[in-house]
């Protein structure tokens, strides 16, 4: 089954739900990754306050799908929400409540979680779903969405697309 589609009201809603979680501040950088950057659960549970440098994440090699590395801007959001989160802290940047570095399923698992208990219908990929058709309904390249992605093939970042009602006007009426 694909992801569903978020909108922009679920994620106001799944950020308010955040907001009153304890550790919140992790939850929301952990949403605002999937939702802005769209990273896989991987990507996330491996990272580190290191692979920010200046207006970039760089995941590096091996951290990602196919062991291949990327890099991505990062905005204001984001930046803040990582000060949030680690402050002054440097290393892993999600960890249980055990203290131990979470995994890709842990991460999974968490978003998992979070979607259900705030009534969202969504799964840890679906803020990279959204991301795709987002970016795809803004009129940008699909081949810069691949590569933001990190796919190899434009035929694979075609699955992650969905079709929205712009798209449809666009193509009728254009």
């Amino acid at each position: 089954m694909r992801a569903p589609i978020i909108s922009s009201t679920d994620f106001e809603k799944l950020f308010a739900f955040t907001d009153g979680m304890e550790r919140a501040a992790m939850y929301r950088l952990m949403l605002l990754l999937t939702k802005k950057l769209g990273l896989r659960p991987m990507e996330i549970a491996g990272m580190e306050t290191g692979w920010f440098v200046g207006e970039e994440l760089r995941i590096p090699l091996g951290h990602s799908k196919r062991k291949q590395g990327r890099s991505l801007p990062i905005d204001d959001e984001i930046r803040q929400a990582l000060a949030a989160h680690m402050g002054e802290q440097k290393g892993r940047l999600f960890r249980n409540a055990a203290g131990e570095a979470f995994t890709a399923n842990g991460i999974s698992e968490a978003i998992r979680r979070i979607y259900k208990l705030a009534g969202v219908q969504g799964s840890c990929y679906s803020g990279r779903r959204t991301m795709a058709t987002r970016m795809v309904d803004n009129k940008v390249n699909i081949a810069v969405v691949s590569k933001v992605l990190g796919h190899s093939n434009i035929a694979t970042t075609q699955n992650y697309i969905g079709v929205t009602n712009t798209m449809m006007r666009d193509a009728l009426f254009a």
